[in-house]
């Protein structure tokens, strides 16, 4: 009767051990992390900028860009814009086109990172440069738009590499 009941004891241990982990309900995936974002800031359209912010940064994210205009035509708002995380014509016309004080500011998280080496092989099967590894980093972005000082529109994107998120400077040789 003892052996039928250790098979069991050890199930039910895996499982307190495996839902104890060190982040024991919360989401683990980027993705899932990024609905828990998008719908704390629903419930948060309406409330004034300090509020917002300081509840973005209590989720350890930090500014990594921020601007601000009073009634910003399509072309100030086209050069604050990043490669991925840029408005597009249509936003741009809807969200600013009735005009007002707007604030914008873009958050970032590092949510991960990966690592690839490359190198050479000769005809013969020999390494003939040395293996460079490439580390990319990985990031959740949340975009904010404040007008007349409270938050109007917000995206969230769940992963973005760092590439995605540069500014769009071209490099001339």
């Amino acid at each position: 009767m003892t052996t039928a009941r250790f098979p069991a004891m050890i199930v039910i241990a895996a499982l307190i051990v495996s839902s104890a982990g060190p982040a024991a309900g919360a989401p683990e995936k980027p993705k899932e992390q990024a609905k828990v974002y998008e719908e704390a800031l629903r419930g948060m359209m309406g409330q004034p900028f300090s509020k917002v912010v300081s509840m973005i940064a209590d989720w350890k994210f930090v500014c990594l860009d921020a601007w601000e205009a009073k009634n910003p035509t399509a072309k100030d708002v086209a050069r604050h814009n990043r490669n991925k995380v840029k408005f597009s014509k249509k936003e741009i016309a809807g969200i600013f086109g009735p005009g007002g004080t707007f604030r914008v500011v873009v958050f970032r998280k590092l949510v991960g990172t990966d690592a690839t080496s490359i190198g050479m092989i000769d005809e013969s099967g020999l390494s003939t440069a040395k293996d460079l590894t490439i580390n990319l980093e990985k990031y959740a972005v949340i975009r904010a738009v404040f007008k007349d000082n409270v938050l109007d529109l917000f995206k969230v994107w769940p992963v973005l590499d760092q590439s995605s998120l540069a500014g769009g400077t071209y490099l001339r040789r």
